[in-house]
């Protein structure tokens, strides 16, 4: 298991530093809580507490006062905001390391909920240049790896830039016990990526040259999420994403004349001319992605809460995987798309309650209430099925971020 000192200390020091969740794990769906939790060292109330006066009244400057028409009425909540900006050790996309051995990423969520609906945003920033020794970095899982034996093919990609915009609507309903959501996501993925192959002669280097490989992607999802909130403090939901729309520079990953112009003898052209099949084989197809998860919530003091979580999730070939025991040149510059069990993850977050404010409100809404939290995070991911190229198959990350809910 790889396990640099950068990811050993996010493990240690948010588990030492110790959660009401608003996105479990590294997900760009955020939950935007209807609902006030409890805070801690900053209260600041709009009105006298007259419970200690049973009768309403006051006394100010040796004026007696009647306060029992003076207490507004409670106002609606007119909207829910939701906002955080944190950090993350890398970003990990349904158990896929899509910022690998870069320094992270940065990561920006807002949303807005009025009648059921809402309406969010997220922002995914790369930090530093990522590296893998494949045929691509990819949001399907990235490419293969190199040939083997005494004729080598070795790539290497490299990924300076990296930033994804999310966006989604969704709408949440209550029918008694159950929570049903509905929503559509679309993802713009921008990316400056090259990659490198280098021909060898056993493990000696004789010829280095660029090929196509992924660049910026879209696609667009459809989901919809059952949960249920009957067992106290934990929360269980399964989750149905389907692809409808993949589009992106998922190019072949040699043209029929780049190889057979290099090494004529050894790597022939496709058959049928034109170039190799796209190494993301998954596009060719729209797939689909069930995702189970259970998340707590429990309060240890009132400003620090603890909320762990567990994901498990199965591909419908919207994921990729290496090609196992690859016989043809093709088979180890492709991924094949996933069917089965794809990843299980495990973590927890530690929400500490910074402050909260209530301001005022002259209108028929009720006034702000702001809730600001710093909540650490760590992620252990196993991946079930053979990991991409670029992916461990247990991976630890972790990552801070302040949540504002008003």
């Amino acid at each position: 298991m790889k396990f640099s000192l950068r990811n050993a200390f996010f493990l240690v020091a948010f588990c030492s530093a110790a959660p009401v969740s608003y996105a479990q794990g590294v997900d760009t769906i955020v939950e935007v809580p209807t609902t006030a939790h409890s805070s801690a060292l900053i209260e600041i109330p709009t009105a006298q507490n007259l419970a200690s006066n049973p009768d309403n009244n006051l006394t100010l400057a040796g004026e007696y006062k009647s306060a029992k028409n003076v207490v507004e009425e409670q106002k609606p909540v007119c909207w829910n905001w939701y906002a955080d900006f944190g950090y993350v050790s890398e970003y990990n996309f349904r158990g896929t390391n899509l910022t690998p051995d870069a320094d992270g990423a940065l990561i920006l969520n807002a949303a807005v909920s009025k009648w059921g609906f809402t309406l969010g945003f997220a922002d995914i920033y790369q930090l530093g240049t990522a590296h893998a020794d494949s045929w691509s970095i990819g949001e399907g899982g990235g490419g293969g790896h190199g040939t083997k034996g005494f004729l080598n093919f070795v790539p290497e990609t490299t990924q300076d830039h990296f930033n994804e915009i999310d966006v989604y609507l969704q709408y949440h309903h209550e029918f008694g016990p159950v929570d049903v959501t509905v929503g559509n996501m679309g993802f713009f993925i921008d990316r400056n990526v090259e990659t490198f192959a280098t021909f060898q002669i056993l493990s000696f280097p004789l010829t280095t040259t660029p090929v196509n490989t992924v660049g910026d992607e879209q696609f667009d999802r459809v989901y919809i999420r059952i949960a249920t909130s009957v067992i106290p403090h934990i929360q269980p939901w399964i989750q149905y994403y389907q692809t409808i729309y993949s589009e992106g520079q998922d190019k072949g990953v040699l043209s029929s004349g780049e190889l057979s112009r290099i090494f004529p003898k050894i790597f022939p052209p496709p058959s049928k001319g034109g170039q190799f099949p796209p190494i993301h084989e998954r596009n060719n197809s729209l797939g689909g992605y069930l995702e189970g998860r259970l998340r707590g919530n429990f309060q240890i003091t009132p400003w620090l809460d603890f909320n762990p979580f567990g994901i498990i999730s199965v591909s419908f070939h919207d994921r990729t995987e290496p090609v196992e025991n690859p016989v043809k040149f093709h088979d180890f510059i492709r991924a094949k798309t996933l069917s089965g069990w794809n990843v299980a993850q495990a973590g927890c977050e530690f929400p500490i309650h910074l402050f909260h404010v209530v301001g005022y409100s002259a209108g028929p809404c009720a006034p702000p209430d702001l809730h600001v939290d710093l909540v650490p995070s760590f992620t252990y991911s196993y991946h079930i099925s053979r990991p991409p190229i670029g992916t461990d198959r247990d991976e630890i990350f972790g990552g801070a971020k302040i949540a504002l809910t008003f």
